[in-house]
């Protein structure tokens, strides 16, 4: 990597100002032309919202869900997108953790990583004790150019998670070019500096082909209901997706919602949702 990570301060939540971000740890002389600005995912809905498409890739990145109970589909989409990363970059991905995170929503499974298309040991998985150091990891972390990405993981409210720690995640980022991943279990419309943040909810998948599938395969793409609630680069708005495993992209259902019945001698419409058919972004 092209730095390394410094040895932890007296007090990791302690306030620093900007110029502590030119320390020459930034991306190397010769190398920054080479280093994707921008993520395309591939699903026109998502593309689309952003002011020249694709996701940035050197910025702050919030993925949250309002409930705890919906830690499984905010992990699903959050892995979905940090595979899509770890795809157009190289590197290791520093993972740090909360200890509530582990409690509440379980540890990392490393076969059920490989099904999002992440290699497991392109993982630094790190658990802090406390929150200050969880914060000053992801800080050291994101000062990394030579990572692919760094992500973190959080459960419920935190005051020391605020809109001056989430700026100084943002201005490491756009330093390095290294995105920041945070990943935010049980929090509402907490205040934050990050580039965007999505809210996402369970959605009913598509029925599975069961031709030429084991049982364990049974279960069906992952689907979520994506809301962009804040989002700098582009508009907001909210669209329902699902991970094609198989592909290692995104897709659109073939209807976000149940018809009571089929069309009659003709072709199922997509069902029309706030103005717009549910395949796009709902206004």
């Amino acid at each position: 990597m092209d730095a390394q990570l410094a040895p932890a301060p007296v007090s990791a939540a302690a306030k620093q100002g900007p110029a502590s971000l030119g320390d020459g740890q930034g991306i190397p002389d010769g190398t920054r032309d080479h280093v994707p600005l921008r993520l395309r995912l591939d699903l026109p809905v998502l593309d689309a919202v952003f002011q020249r498409e694709g996701l940035r890739l050197d910025s702050l990145h919030e993925v949250v869900g309002r409930e705890s109970r919906d830690c499984g589909a905010v992990s699903g989409f959050a892995l979905a997108l940090l595979a899509r990363v770890m795809r157009a970059r190289s590197g290791a991905v520093l993972w740090v953790s909360s200890p509530q995170a582990g409690r509440e929503n379980g540890r990392l499974y490393g076969p059920g990583l490989q099904q999002f298309g992440i290699d497991p040991a392109r993982l630094i998985v790190v658990f802090p004790r406390r929150m200050e150091e969880l914060l000053w990891g992801l800080e050291e972390g994101a000062r990394c150019s030579g990572l692919c990405a760094v992500f973190g993981e959080v459960q419920g409210v935190s005051r020391a998670l605020d809109l001056t720690a989430t700026r100084r995640l943002l201005l490491r980022a756009q330093t390095s070019r290294v995105p920041v991943i945070l990943m935010r279990n049980g929090v509402a419309d907490e205040p934050t500096a990050a580039l965007t943040r999505w809210c996402v909810t369970p959605h009913t998948s598509r029925p599975p082909d069961l031709e030429h599938r084991g049982p364990h395969e049974a279960v069906g793409r992952s689907g979520w209901r994506v809301t962009l609630t804040r989002n700098r680069d582009g508009r907001p708005g909210n669209a329902c997706v699902e991970w094609n495993h198989e592909t290692g992209q995104f897709d659109a259902p073939a209807r976000s919602l149940a018809l009571v019945s089929g069309s009659a001698g003709g072709q199922d419409l997509a069902p029309v949702e706030r103005g717009r058919t549910a395949q796009g972004w709902g206004r």
